[in-house]
């Protein structure tokens, strides 16, 4: 007998920090549903942008040491394909190169103290009003105290560089950087976190956000959308052109 298809994908209601954070954003109940399509039906094959550079931004991040060697080395390699290719590979080279320098803009501005970076990326998950929330952090922080204590957090990076995709940003950063404050304090750690530990890296913005140490009002009101989400989930069909497997 065949084994029966697995719907629990389609049935658990879940969310990115990033969907989520959108979705805090957006007051009008149509653009709401939107959003909680996009994370329910992701698209079979998608080509997730900046996913030339990111590892590498990742990885310069985690080395700790504010060398720029290893991005400078993939602009060019950048530059270059944007001389030799065409259509929709040139315009991502392009994009990919202009995200390059922004990142090393944003990352000398930012003023992190002592905050040093560990290997990522590393992905967080809490239940929250119904709704698996996960946040990939890219990557953690971490903050040696002069008394030896050991102090945690996470970085998440934003690449939003349109008139469309900047709506609502400055909410959107402190929404996702509180989200990874309250997802790393709700999982199992070792180590206090601290609200100036969980970052939002607006690569574009040129500007890393951090938590806000006050959040009582606000995480009632992401508990409150998380509900809202959960109860409306079920009803969500599929955009039209959906690519992914059978989910009736």
């Amino acid at each position: 007998m065949d084994e029966a298809p697995n719907y629990s994908f389609y049935r658990n209601p879940r969310f990115s920090a990033n969907h989520l954070a959108e979705y805090l954003c957006t007051k009008n109940a149509d653009q709401r549903d939107a959003v909680i399509r996009k994370a329910k039906f992701p698209r079979k094959v998608s080509v997730a942008a900046y996913q030339q550079v990111v590892p590498t931004m990742r990885a310069t991040l985690s080395s700790n040491t504010r060398d720029m060697g290893q991005l400078d080395a993939l602009a060019q390699r950048m530059a270059l394909k944007a001389e030799r290719e065409e259509g929709y590979t040139r315009d991502e080279a392009i994009r990919c190169a202009a995200a390059i320098e922004a990142f090393k803009t944003t990352f000398a501005a930012a003023k992190l103290g002592k905050a040093q970076f560990g290997p990522g990326p590393r992905d967080v998950t809490m239940k929250l009003a119904g709704v698996t929330v996960n946040t990939r952090l890219d990557p953690p922080v971490f903050e040696q105290g002069a008394d030896g204590r050991t102090f945690g957090g996470g970085c998440v990076m934003l690449f939003a560089n349109s008139a469309e995709t900047r709506k609502n940003i400055e909410d959107r950063r402190k929404y996702v950087a509180a989200i990874t404050h309250w997802s790393l304090e709700h999982g199992e750690t070792n180590v206090e976190i601290l609200p100036r530990l969980c970052l939002s890296f607006d690569v574009f913005g040129k500007e890393v956000v951090k938590a806000p140490t006050s959040n009582t009002l606000l995480r009632k009101t992401v508990a409150a959308s998380c509900r809202e989400a959960a109860s409306k989930w079920t009803g969500i069909e599929p955009p039209s052109g959906y690519d992914g497997p059978d989910w009736r």
